[in-house]
């Protein structure tokens, strides 16, 4: 009665979700395969802790493993794979080999029983008297050489057609390993084979099936809530596996621990940790969980024209780092101005304002070399340039490496952001300031791990002021201008598709403050809004099966309520100042859909809707301005921007300045990102001429090293 009524409660709690999926699948294609919620079947009576599922050949059976019960739990089925008419029967406790237990798997007539868990790392093989059936006399058998090289938490245990095959997976690798046995159904000999990794779709792989043939793939995972599909140019070899797409479970689990299939795959099974059950569905198209026609589920990962591109995350994931990528450009234009009034107000006794000599490796060889052989870097380091600035006038610059890593949907992304931003500015009064700057940048982009992306070059201006208004309050305003230059790259299996595209941008920020001192502190709160728009150029993909993209639009704002700080402590020959800040936002980006379709079909649009559901932002700042003498200068800065637990981007600014008595000009750099590379510049005067050395090293490659001697004058 406490199951029933369990049950009960949980189809009350999600009829709302039935109806709208039953909906779906009515107004979508007829030929659509998407999963229908049927029942769920509760099984915390027996366990807790649930793992992998497996039926016997008719479905009138069905097993599951009880991570913390040590035991295989045995049901029966009065209707074949209707899981709503299970009842336990019996189980079997594995403690002696296994104290972890997570998968179980048997022989096509069940005379050979498996089991693995993360306790002990090895294959466990029983046999049974008789078949399937749990109440017979079982008997421990052998055990596998151990596979913790592989994987150190196995979750699942598979077979191919004819048991020469076996399937390891797990959340430690989240990858498959394939491993050839010495005779069929035998652990006793384990050979490796390949380990196909499918950590680009999750960073917690739990549970996988085949379909009947093995020319598909299913795994599930606990990060995202979702199954993937894949497709098997060779049947049963991993190697061969590409991505078709997923389905969202959330609606029903959001803890999944395994998947599984009726005999014809017209049924699939989700078992739940949170709902200590198991979920069943019903596929109008065998083996198929995509909203693509049936048509396609025989064909390989390649798009066709019959196929809908929003289900291929690579397509999926480009669109998003699109979105992506403007925000960060206009979040950075804004954070660059924002550090140098911070800067000018913690340094408001000083008659030079001007900020240079940063020497910065930007983690691109390319617009390294470009930045340190223009005119702007031998400029920079070059105090006569001082001079040559009209009077009251400051010159500054920035640049800034950060990395943003996302996770929000099915495919990871990274984008690697180098940026510079050089400004001049003037005090008009104690508290008045006008500016303006320049900012280059450039952005490595992967989305998963197939070699989609795209590396983007981004340029802008922005004009700033800072007016006083009454009670010691006073407003920083920008506005600015850019252009992002993007050239794309997308694969497709054995497909790579290219275009280039422009991205248009207009933004601005408000940023009013109350300073409010406090002994050798100032506390500042503040509110501000940024805001920002985004227009994103057609473009036509090269290549076969391309898309065409229509023109998008992005609008970005963020409204935040946020406390700074920073101090100043005098030392005899120094000083030193600290500061901070601590800011919560509000997101109210609106992105519209974007519209793409086939260039040899023009006449079937399709449309993807971003939904950012990331409305709250979370940033925090903590760095120091340290200075010896007016000779030495240390200024470091580390900024979090939090917008959920799996998506955050970091930044570090760092520089060192030293100038001797002698006119000599010291600087040292660190940066870079994969391949870190350190740098030392040495600027002196000698009778009217500069001699410059500077030496480079990388840290990756060890044949990187140069060293650069120059003696020039000015005429």
């Amino acid at each position: 009665m406490k199951k029933k009524i369990k049950n009960f409660l949980k189809k009350l709690i999600i009829i709302f979700k039935i109806n709208i999926l039953i909906f779906a699948s009515y107004t979508s294609s007829v030929n659509a395969a998407v999963p229908v919620f049927v029942d769920t079947f509760d099984i915390s009576d027996e366990t807790t802790t649930p793992g992998q599922l497996v039926f016997n050949n008719d479905g009138t059976k069905m097993f599951l493993t009880g991570y913390n019960d040590k035991k295989v739990f045995e049901y029966a089925l009065s209707t074949a794979y209707d899981v709503s008419t299970a009842s336990i029967t019996a189980n079997y406790s594995v403690s002696a080999k296994e104290t972890a237990l997570n998968a179980v798997a048997f022989n096509p007539d069940g005379t050979k029983m498996f089991i693995t868990g993360s306790a002990s790392d090895k294959i466990h093989q029983y046999s049974l008297s008789t078949g399937f059936d749990l109440t017979s006399t079982v008997t421990f058998v052998k055990s596998s050489a151990s596979i913790t090289s592989q994987e150190g938490n196995p979750e699942v245990i598979l077979f191919n057609d004819d048991g020469t095959k076996i399937y390891i997976t797990g959340r430690v690798s989240d990858a498959v390993h394939e491993y050839n046995l010495g005779s069929a159904y035998d652990v006793g000999s384990l050979t490796l084979v390949t380990s196909f990794s499918m950590s680009s779709e999750t960073d917690i792989t739990e549970g996988m099936s085949f379909n009947d043939d093995g020319t598909k793939l299913f795994m599930n995972d606990l990060q995202f809530d979702k199954v993937f599909q894949y497709s098997l140019s060779t049947a049963y070899s991993v190697a061969t596996a590409s991505l078709e797409g997923s389905f969202s479970i959330a609606a029903q689990e959001s803890h999944s621990q395994y998947v599984a299939f009726n005999n014809d795959g017209t049924k699939m099974y989700i078992v739940g940790n949170n709902g200590d059950d198991i979920t069943e569905y019903s596929l109008s198209c065998a083996f198929h969980i995509l909203t693509t026609a049936c048509s396609s589920s025989s064909s390989s990962s390649s798009s066709s024209s019959t196929s809908d591109p929003t289900s291929d995350s690579n397509v999926v994931g480009t669109i998003k780092t699109s979105a992506k990528l403007s925000k960060n450009v206009i979040t950075h234009s804004i954070n660059s101005i924002s550090n140098r009034l911070n800067f000018i107000k913690n340094n408001r006794s000083n008659k030079n304002l001007s900020n240079q000599n940063i020497n910065l490796d930007f983690g691109n060889p390319i617009f390294t070399s470009m930045y340190n052989a223009s005119s702007i870097s031998k400029k920079l380091n070059q105090s006569p340039l001082k001079n040559k600035l009209p009077e009251g006038w400051s010159m500054w610059n920035e640049g800034t490496i950060s990395l943003s890593k996302i996770l929000d949907d099915s495919t990871k992304k990274d984008i690697l952001s180098n940026n510079l931003t050089i400004g001049f500015d003037k005090k008009i009064n104690e508290n008045e300031i006008k500016g303006f700057a320049f900012q280059v940048g450039y952005s490595d982009i992967e989305v998963g791990k197939s070699g989609t992306g795209s590396d983007s070059l981004n340029y802008n201006f922005s004009i700033y002021r800072t007016r006083p208004l009454e009670n010691n309050n006073y407003i920083e305003s920008l506005f600015g201008i850019g252009l992002i230059k993007n050239d794309l790259t997308r694969v497709d299996g054995s497909n790579v598709l290219s275009g280039n595209r422009n991205d248009k941008q207009l933004f601005g920020s408000f940023n009013l403050n109350k300073p409010i001192k406090k002994n050798k502190f100032t506390i500042t709160p503040s509110a501000k809004i940024d805001f920002g728009y985004t227009f994103l150029e057609s473009f036509t993909e090269q290549g076969t099966d391309a898309l065409k993209y229509s023109s998008q639009e992005i609008e970005t704002g963020i409204a935040s309520l946020g406390l700074k700080f920073d101090g100043l402590t005098n030392f005899n020959n120094s000083k030193i100042k600290p500061f901070g800040s601590l800011a919560y936002g509000y997101d109210f980006t609106d992105i519209s859909s974007a519209r793409l379709s086939y260039i040899n079909d023009t006449g079937t649009t399709y449309s993807y809707n971003q939904n950012d559901n990331k409305n709250h932002v979370l940033t925090s700042k903590l760095g120091f301005d340290f200075t010896f003498k007016d000779n030495l200068n240390i200024f470091s800065n580390y900024n979090r921007t939090q917008r959920s637990s799996s998506n955050h981007t970091d930044s570090i600014d760092l520089s060192l300045n030293f100038k001797s008595k002698r006119e000599t000009e010291y600087a040292m750099s660190l940066g870079g990102s994969e391949d870190l590379s350190a740098g030392f510049n040495l600027v002196k005067n000698l009778y009217g001429f500069d001699l410059k050395f500077d030496v480079n090293r990388s840290f990756q490659d060890t044949s990187d090293k140069n060293a650069h001697v120059s003696l020039s004058t000015k005429f």
